[in-house]
This record gives structure tokens, C-alpha cells and sequence, in this order.
């Protein structure tokens, strides 16, 4: 009986051995990474990674575009935005009278009013009269407010055409108060201002 016993322990021992084989087997295919996972993972993070890189290029690139647009446009308003030191009266009313030329309106009057001086702004009024349609009076108008000038219409009375001969042919006549703005003396020479 003792060769059987040892048989059936040599058995035993032998499956207790391939039992604990698979077990560490097992928990090392468990516990150490597979080369598939680990690889795609890998490529994941190498995706996010490269896209990441790309946003950061255009924000970037976005960043330079806006700031030189930002220096341009501070250029333009230190060329444009500042009050002139003298407004340029005869060159306004040499396009003034251009333009009423172009829309077909009759200057009828054109007048200084008293100048205004507020802190800082000097402006100088001027009264200015034309006749014609009114659809043409309208188009002078806008033309007024698209010109470059530091100059504004103040007031303005729409009435019947100067003559007889003016209402029937449906003229109206235009009183503009026109007021061309500068700086004051005080901040023109130097007082103030930037």
C-alpha cells in the first residue's frame, strides 16, 4: 500500500503544481499589459496630443492676425481720431458745394455764424441754405454725415422753395446750421491733449 499512497501523492502533487502554474498563468496574463491595448492607448493619446499641438498652432496664428489688426487700427485712429488743431473751413465748403452740385441742389446762402467755445472744443457755426428736391436734399444730407470731416449739421429747416416758380417745380429749401469742430487753443498749442 505504500507505493499506491505515494502514487496518489506524486498525483497530487503533480495537479496542486499545475493548479498553482495556472493560477500565476492566469494572474499574470491578468495583471500584465497586452501589447493590442496598451498600443491603441498609446495611439489615443498621441491623437489628442497632435490635436491639442494643432489648436494651439491656429490659436496662436488667430492671436498674431488680431494683435496686428489691433496695431492697425490704433494706427488709423492716431491718423483719423483726434480733433484737427485748425478745422479746415474753405476745404469743407469746397466739397460742401461739390456735393451740392452733384445731388442738384442751388446754394442760396452761405454765412458765418458766431464761433462756440466749450472746454477743450472750438466750434465754429456756419449758415448754409440750398434749394431743390427734397429726395435730392436727402441724398446731401447723408453725404454730409459720410465725409471725413470733424463737422456736423446742427440745424436744419426744411421749407417751401425760395420763389413762386420754386413751389411749383417742388423745390424746398434746406437752412443748415453747420458746425466744424476743433481743438480749443489752449489744447491745440500744447496746454493738454494727447
Amino acid at each position: 500500500m505504500g507505493g499506491t499512497n505515494r502514487v496518489t501523492l506524486r498525483i497530487i502533487d503533480v495537479g496542486g503544481g499545475v493548479a498553482l502554474a495556472a493560477c500565476a498563468g492566469a494572474f499574470l496574463w491578468a495583471a500584465l499589459p497586452r501589447e493590442d491595448r496598451g498600443i491603441h492607448e498609446v495611439r489615443a493619446l498621441t491623437g489628442i496630443i497632435e490635436k491639442a499641438a494643432q489648436e494651439r498652432r491656429n490659436l496662436l496664428a488667430t492671436r498674431d492676425r488680431q494683435s496686428r489688426l489691433l496695431e492697425q487700427r490704433r494706427a488709423e485712429l492716431a491718423e483719423s481720431g483726434q480733433l484737427p488743431a485748425r478745422a479746415p473751413v474753405e476745404q469743407y465748403f469746397q466739397v460742401l458745394s461739390a456735393m451740392s452740385a452733384r445731388n442738384g441742389l442751388r446754394v442760396v446762402k452761405h454765412n458765418p455764424l458766431a464761433a462756440l467755445e466749450y472746454p477743450g472744443l472750438l466750434e465754429q457755426r456756419y449758415a448754409y441754405e440750398v434749394v431743390g428736391s427734397f429726395p435730392d436734399l436727402l441724398r446731401f444730407l447723408r453725404a454730409i454725415e459720410q465725409t471725413d470731416y470733424w463737422a456736423d449739421v446742427s440745424y436744419l429747416k426744411l421749407d417751401r422753395g425760395v420763389g413762386p416758380q420754386d413751389a411749383l417745380a417742388g423745390q424746398r429749401t434746406a437752412a443748415l446750421t453747420i458746425s466744424l469742430f476743433a481743438a480749443s487753443a489752449e489744447v491745440a498749442g500744447g496746454g493738454g491733449g494727447t
